[in-house]
Formats: structure tokens, sequence, C-alpha cells
């Protein structure tokens, strides 16, 4: 794969309320975040957390530092198969683009005050 470079994909758009967590990211910034939308914002009365490959176990302790902290959460867990295609344009003349095709888990947790 030498001769390909990676298309980048277009970013996906994130509702407020919601938190993707990556495996580089930092706890407590999640966690501020996630506070801040509960316990300060009149607007949303829950929260969604989204990870997927190795982030999920990121994710896993964020929502239980969050249930710790703030207490009386409802917590409901989806946890799925992604399918990602990755697009590769290539570097030298005469070469055909090229698409790999593999399976992530993914984990969603929605955590509601109601």
């Amino acid at each position: 794969m030498e001769h390909y470079t990676k298309v980048p994909k277009p970013k996906e758009e994130t509702k407020e309320n919601e938190i993707k967590v990556a495996a580089s990211g930092q706890v407590p910034k999640y966690l501020s975040y996630a506070f801040r939308i509960l316990k300060h914002s009149e607007k949303y009365n829950s929260i969604t957390i989204r990870a997927s490959g190795n982030a999920i176990a990121k994710a896993m302790q964020i929502v239980e530092l969050i249930k710790r902290k703030i207490g009386n959460l409802h917590q409901i867990n989806k946890i799925q198969t992604m399918v990602i295609t990755d697009k590769y344009e290539p570097k030298i003349e005469g070469l055909e683009p090229t698409e790999t095709v593999r399976k992530v888990t993914a984990f969603d947790c929605i955590l509601s005050k109601e």
C-alpha cells in the first residue's frame, strides 16, 4: 500500500449531547463535558457516549465514572458491528483506486435522568 494514499472521510456531525470517545482522548476532558451537559444544561436530560474498536474500554470507564459522580441515571447499552470502507487513491499513474472493508465493534451508551 506504499503506492497509495488514504482518501480522508468527511467528519460526521455530532449532537451537542453526544460524546465520541477516541482511544487517544483524555478521560478528564470527556468527564467535564459530560458533567456540564448533565448538570448545568436545561436543554438535555440525557447524554450519548459512542466508541468503537480500542476506545470501547475507555468509554466504559467514562460511563461508570459519570454514573458514580451523578447517580440516579438510567443506562441503555447497544453493541453492534460497523462495516468501514477505506478508499485509497494511487500515487503512481496507471494504478487503480482501491478500497478495503473492515468490521469494527461499536458501543453506544445512553445515560438518562428520566
